[in-house]
C-alpha cells in the first residue's frame, strides 16, 4: 500500500445558495475520484458554506473489504431547518444534547445538508440519553452528601 490513505477528509466550500454535495456523491479532486461517506462538520460564514466530508479515494483498490457499516441501535434521524443567517444553526454541533418532544438526544452524525431557498436543513442521527434509575440517583446524592459532611467535620 502507498503512503496515502483510503479514507480521508475533503474540505468543500460553496456559495451559500448552491446545493452542496451529498453522501454518496462522487467528487473529482486533482484527477482522483472520491466517494462521500459522511459529513464531519460544517461552518457558515457570510455567504459561504464550508463542509468537511469523510471520503473514500476510489483510485485505491488494494485494501480488504469489510461488512457495511450500520446505524447504532436506538439511533434515530432528526433535522433542523432555519434561515441561513439564524444563529440557532450554530448550536447543532456533533456531541451536543437537544430536547425533542421532551426527550434528550445527543447528535451523533450529520447525514445531509440541504439548501431550500434561503433556508438550510441539517439532518443528523441522534441517540436518546436516558437518566439513571431514580433509586440509584437518590443513593448517589445521599452518598455524595455524606462524603461532603465527613470532609467538613475533619
Amino acid at each position: 500500500m502507498g503512503t496515502e490513505r483510503i479514507i480521508t477528509t475533503v474540505k468543500s466550500t460553496t456559495r451559500l445558495f448552491k446545493q452542496p454535495h451529498k453522501i454518496g456523491d462522487v467528487i473529482e479532486i486533482r484527477d482522483k475520484s472520491y466517494l462521500i461517506l459522511g459529513i464531519e462538520r460544517f461552518k457558515l460564514y457570510g455567504h459561504e458554506l464550508t463542509i468537511w466530508f469523510t471520503c473514500q479515494d476510489l483510485t485505491k483498490t488494494d485494501f480488504l473489504s469489510m461488512n457495511k457499516a450500520y446505524k447504532q441501535q436506538h439511533a434515530v434521524e432528526a433535522f433542523v431547518k432555519a434561515k441561513h443567517d439564524n444563529e440557532r444553526l450554530r448550536l447543532y454541533e456533533l456531541g451536543t444534547v437537544h430536547y425533542i418532544e421532551g426527550q434528550a438526544y445527543k447528535i451523533q452524525e450529520y447525514t445531509e445538508i440541504l439548501i431550500k431557498g434561503t433556508d438550510i436543513e441539517i439532518s443528523f442521527t441522534v441517540r436518546p440519553i436516558y437518566p439513571i434509575d431514580r433509586k440509584e440517583a437518590k443513593a448517589k446524592l445521599f452518598s455524595e452528601r455524606r462524603k461532603k459532611l465527613q470532609l467538613e467535620i475533619l
